[in-house]
């Protein structure tokens, strides 16, 4: 019976957690935004960066295999202990748990490599460079940067500033500029399409996120999967 309760009530705590976070995302998106100076200007020059997204995916993915110990590709539960020792300095138990939770889009347990960028990505955003810092002190440098970069692309995407892409807003970037001709409907309409992994007509941080990785070409655990990108 017990069992038969917490399968009714996962789903129900699932989108608490999930509102919750996105609301959070979105503020400290919306401070951010306020704070820093515009990364990027045009969708060409988040474009050039992909290479170096890729470069710094790949520093996050040494980083990953440490934590990794038996090189399974997943970050087990008794491994988790370690990370999460690490980054609960600066959340509490049950704000790592509900994290991972939020990260967590395919059931699967543990955490993989995609996951722990995202995971990771968010938990700088929300909590501050001393995270990366606690992660590893030597490489902290290198996935600040990295997390600037991709947190600034998806700000540059969020014309409203929401927190929450819409296909119009990918449309009026991919479309902005006067000297490039216009981009086919069908070709923004599959790019937003890719990013809206639960396809409620929205894509938040963690959708996009996502979706960088794979477009770094960094989607699968051998690393050969090159889709397309924007």
């Amino acid at each position: 019976m017990g069992m038969v309760a917490s399968m009714c009530t996962e789903p129900i705590k699932r989108h608490r957690v999930e509102r919750d976070l996105d609301g959070k995302v979105a503020d400290a998106l919306r401070e951010r935004t306020r704070s820093r100076q515009r990364t990027f200007r045009s969708v060409n020059s988040i474009t050039m960066r992909l290479p170096r997204f890729k470069e710094g995916l790949r520093d996050v993915k040494n980083i990953f295999d440490q934590y990794d110990e038996d090189s399974d590709g997943t970050i087990d539960s008794e491994e988790l202990q370690s990370f999460g020792s690490r980054v609960r300095v600066h959340m509490s138990e049950e704000e790592m748990s509900n994290l991972h939770r939020y990260c967590d889009i395919d059931s699967r347990k543990g955490v993989q490599f995609q996951e722990f960028v995202v995971l990771l990505c968010l938990a700088y955003l929300l909590f501050g460079p001393d995270v990366t810092r606690r992660v590893s002190e030597f490489e902290s440098g290198k996935l600040n940067y990295v997390f600037d970069e991709l947190i600034d692309a998806y700000i540059f995407f969020d014309k409203d500033g929401d927190g929450m892409l819409r296909r119009r807003d990918v449309t009026h970037r991919m479309n902005e500029a006067s000297h490039q001709e216009r981009t086919p409907s069908h070709i923004t309409a599959q790019l937003f399409k890719e990013m809206d992994l639960n396809r409620n007509g929205k894509v938040n941080l963690k959708e996009f996120l996502y979706s960088m990785i794979r477009w770094a070409g960094l989607g699968t655990e051998d690393d050969g999967s090159d889709e397309a990108s924007p």
